[in-house]
């Protein structure tokens, strides 16, 4: 009686748990949610009005407002100086702004050519540029008219070198001096120059001799015309 008691208890239990496995299965274990990825693109805010340049603006403006980009070489090519005028053979190049006036002279000689400018009495007065080139080098003096028939290097009166920049070139034939002078130095040895004012050049050369003292064989003189700053 009792054998048989179990027997059925047991039958009953494995029912029970089969039908309770139909009902609900196995438990399985649950995905994961992965949000929903957005990319959007950075918001760049706009300048406001009166607000400050950045570096890069201010950079870019710079090179905007800087003198064309030639090299001074020697070579001078169309369009590089606003322009020219010819004095005894000398062809005169020029070009300036607000700031600088870049000069470039091409001499039917191989010795020194010079120019100056705004002289007072012959060559008393005037800012001379003097320049000649000597195995492959360039050499340029900033001088001064001390008298009708003299001239002296600033540095030696107490004046400063005021040529920021130079260059040339010496052919069988010629010579191309480049250069580039403030159109006021502050050097109490250099006469101002004002943009939109015409003044008087001398233009001397020498056509065989280099050097800063020797007496030129050819000499006259011009004028030119600056240009208004800009």
């Amino acid at each position: 009686m009792n054998g048989t008691f179990l027997i059925i208890l047991g039958v009953a239990l494995i029912v029970g748990i089969g039908a309770w496995l139909l009902l609900f299965g196995e438990p399985t274990a649950e995905e994961p949610v992965v949000p929903d990825v957005v990319t959007t693109e950075p918001v760049v805010p706009e300048a406001e009005p009166g607000a400050e340049k950045t570096t890069e603006e201010e950079g870019a403006e710079s090179v905007r407002a800087e003198a064309p980009a030639y090299a001074l070489d020697g070579k001078i090519t169309p369009g590089e100086y606003a322009h020219s005028t010819e004095i005894i053979g000398v062809a005169v190049h020029w070009w300036n702004d607000a700031d600088v006036l870049r000069v470039g002279l091409v001499s039917p000689g191989t010795g020194f050519v010079a120019i100056g400018f705004d002289p007072r009495s012959q060559m008393e007065g005037a800012n001379f540029i003097l320049g000649y080139m000597e195995e492959g080098e360039v050499y340029v003096r900033d001088d001064f008219g001390t008298g009708p028939t003299s001239h002296m290097a600033d540095t030696d009166r107490g004046g400063e070198e005021n040529i920021l920049a130079a260059g040339g070139v010496e052919w069988a034939d010629q010579t191309i001096i480049e250069f580039v002078i403030p159109l006021d130095s502050g050097d109490s040895m250099d006469k101002p120059l004002i943009p939109g004012n015409s003044y008087e050049i001398l233009v001397a050369y020498h056509a065989l001799n280099d050097g800063f003292s020797v007496r030129h064989s050819g000499r006259g003189s011009g004028e030119i015309q600056l240009d208004p700053a800009p």
